[in-house]
């Protein structure tokens, strides 16, 4: 049997990528459905973390019932780094500090459910070389990011936006303004150059991150053009104009990758009813979900 999870709930590691709850994608069960959904997050630099649900109830409901006491073992470089137990909530957070180029085995029991192991190898970490403003036409701002690809190595990559503003408040005795709480949202692009190099939404171009691969630009810097809506910029009701914006350039492992371009494929197609259907890739044998291996640099704009 098949069961159906809003992806939004679902993934662990992904809410600060994906914000609608209108898309689902399917995992195919087979003749057993109480297993473990694990999503692990491995970002060099940091501690692992990572979260088990159960799969049992085919329902969205799912996914609010932890499994807490699962005994984790995590192996690094085939040498076992240390073992923890998951909380109330379903979570752990390993001691173990993210590093490039280790290989990560976890593994993870309970009785009554199926053993499960995931593996991955820890992505290189790769720097932002530029990212300045450019032309600026009509209703768009343009941007250009660069980095360079280390070669002999086959890497993922996962490029987004965020903006800084502030929503704000009036006086109404003097009617001044006043920065009242700050905001950081998730800035739309649109790609330049991205009929050439983005896997990104092969039927559309919804989704609010754009996913590159190397196999044309192997050992060389690359250049991405990007066009941002000066909409999305300007000053807004109640909130002030965009003051800053966040680039985020993720070097992301292959089974991530296929999971995200997965989720690009499930979104409607140009805003009708129909989408691709596709199977979800899981790379937790035993159970389902995603370990998720990343690093990632950040670099940022003033904006005036």
């Amino acid at each position: 049997m098949q069961s159906s999870f809003k992806y939004c709930i679902h993934i662990f590691l992904v809410i600060a990528v994906l914000s609608s709850c209108n898309d689902e994608i399917t995992f195919n069960q087979g003749a057993a459905g109480n297993r473990m959904v694990v999503h692990a997050k491995a970002e060099v630099g940091k501690n692992l973390r990572l979260e088990i649900r159960q799969s049992e109830l085919i329902t969205e409901d799912t996914l609010e019932q932890p499994i807490d006491g699962v005994a984790i073992e995590l192996f690094v470089n085939g040498l076992l780094r240390e073992s923890a137990y998951t909380d109330l909530a379903g979570k752990a957070l390993m001691n173990y500090n993210v590093t490039s180029h280790d290989s990560v085995r976890l593994e993870f029991s309970k009785p009554s459910f199926e053993d499960v192991y995931t593996q991955s190898i820890i992505p290189s970490a790769v720097g932002v070389l530029q990212f300045d403003t450019t032309n600026k036409r009509p209703g768009v701002q343009g941007l250009r990011i660069s980095f360079y690809d280390k070669p002999q190595e086959k890497n993922f990559y996962q490029v987004s936006l965020r903006g800084k503003r502030w929503y704000y408040t009036i006086d109404p005795n003097t009617g001044m303004r006043t920065d009242s709480m700050f905001s950081s949202e998730i800035i739309d692009m649109k790609s330049v150059n991205r009929l050439f190099f983005s896997d990104n939404n092969i039927v559309n171009n919804r989704q609010n991150f754009e996913l590159l691969n190397d196999q044309i630009f192997n050992g060389k810097n690359f250049v991405l053009d990007v066009d941002v809506s000066t909409f999305q910029l300007s000053e807004q009701t109640d909130r002030s104009a965009v003051k800053e914006l966040q680039l985020e350039l993720k070097n992301i492992s292959s089974d991530y990758y296929d999971f995200l371009t997965t989720l690009s494929l499930n979104r409607p197609v140009y805003g009708g009813p129909f989408s691709i259907s596709s199977q979800v890739p899981s790379n937790i044998e035993g159970g389902y979900g995603v370990f998720a291996t990343f690093s990632t640099d950040v670099a940022k704009i003033k904006i005036n």
